[in-house]
């Protein structure tokens, strides 16, 4: 095998440094190697090579996250797991007003045929 490049070394020691414990390091990378990096090592580019190095991943899944809340780790709080309230937003927003008005099978019919 090769060496562990010096910027995995390093982010390692500063993700520590962040009062970061080896078993958050450990669930960060489980974490995002589940959620995104998998299958990064067979990702082509549009010239068919290889879109990720091993050493880019591995800077991916131990990097500290973009949210400006020392205690968030990937948008929970890291001493009560509730959602970063910096950082986590709703995917969606559902209005009751607007629900009440479209929400009623008459709505749902004359919907289903317009894309029919």
């Amino acid at each position: 095998g090769g060496r562990v490049p010096s910027t995995v070394h390093d982010l390692i020691h500063q993700e520590l440094g962040r009062n970061r414990s080896a078993g958050l390091l450990r669930e960060r990378i489980e974490r995002r190697w589940n959620l995104r990096w998998a299958h990064a090592l067979n990702e082509k580019d549009e010239d068919g090579r290889r879109r990720w190095s091993a050493q880019d991943i591995a800077e991916q899944l131990l990097m500290p996250g973009s949210c400006s809340d020392p205690q968030c780790e990937d948008g929970h709080l890291v001493t009560t797991d509730a959602p970063c309230t910096r950082c986590r937003q709703p995917l969606h927003r559902f209005v009751t007003s607007v629900a009440d008005h479209t929400a009623t099978p008459e709505h749902a019919h004359a919907a289903a045929a317009r894309i029919r």
